[in-house]
């Protein structure tokens, strides 16, 4: 990598940071806000921390149909979530999972002879809102159990390292390469991430909550897996998870910092 590409990769993950500052600050100021307003009320500012498991795929120029259910792939991650109110959550996330695609899984793109294989490490704040949650725990100590759908929006800066590879025969390499692959920077960079997503909480006891959640990734580019040039420019590529979550409060009700 060449001194100016080290140098536009840095402009970019700095232009993702200060944006991601941007969208965390709004719900900082809030949370102040509620705090000072509300003195009687500070147990709601729970904190939790959590894992993540579950399955990731993508679609884009690797992919006829959105999903190729074969090509899924174990997914993982953790996160720190702060209760602004007993309806509207922050967190902060990494997760990381691997992407693939292969045109054998097409029976208009196998005669291409594509593939590839790579994994998205992603850093994000999210926003949740659980309209039907209660309060984790009443004035009188008790704890109230609830289910609750939820929906969550969210910005951060990703990163990805696709490897793509034509596996057909030499004699049609220059009918379907346009250009050489791995194709020129776009095997290694960041880009803008921002999940938008579903799911359902399970505010299960005082300690403990799960979750069942999916959630789809734009991206703004069309190199996520390694083909533009070679492929359809015009087809954007996205990313997608679903699992389910483990987390626990750590504070208590009357003990919230």
């Amino acid at each position: 990598m060449n001194k100016n590409t080290v140098s536009e990769t840095a402009a970019q993950v700095r232009r993702y940071l200060i944006l991601l500052l941007f969208f965390v600050l709004p719900f900082g100021a809030y949370a102040q806000f509620l705090y000072r307003a509300q003195p009687f009320h500070r147990y709601l500012h729970y904190k939790e921390m959590g894992i993540m498991l579950g399955a990731t795929n993508y679609s884009g120029d690797i992919a006829e149909r959105d999903i190729e259910i074969n090509q899924t792939k174990l997914g993982f991650g953790f996160f720190f979530r702060y209760h602004i109110t007993q309806k509207l959550h922050v967190k902060a996330q990494f997760y990381s999972g691997a992407i693939s695609g292969d045109d054998a899984n097409s029976p208009t793109l196998n005669v291409r002879k594509f593939r590839f294989y790579g994994r998205i490490n992603e850093l994000t704040a999210i926003g949740e809102w659980v309209p039907l949650a209660l309060e984790h725990v009443t004035i009188t100590g008790i704890h109230n159990y609830y289910v609750s759908p939820f929906v969550f929006f969210g910005v951060g800066v990703a990163h990805s390292k696709p490897e793509a590879e034509y596996y057909g025969p030499a004699s049609n390499r220059n009918l379907y390469l346009r250009t050489p692959l791995p194709e020129n920077n776009i095997e290694n960079r960041y880009f803008l991430s921002t999940p938008i997503g579903a799911g359902v909480r399970i505010d299960h006891s005082e300690r403990l909550t799960f979750s069942v959640e999916g959630g789809w990734r734009p991206v703004y580019h069309d190199s996520l897996d390694g083909i533009k040039i070679n492929g359809n420019p015009k087809k954007g590529d996205w990313y997608y998870f679903m699992g389910i979550t483990a987390s626990y409060y750590f504070n208590e009700p009357w003990r919230p910092f």
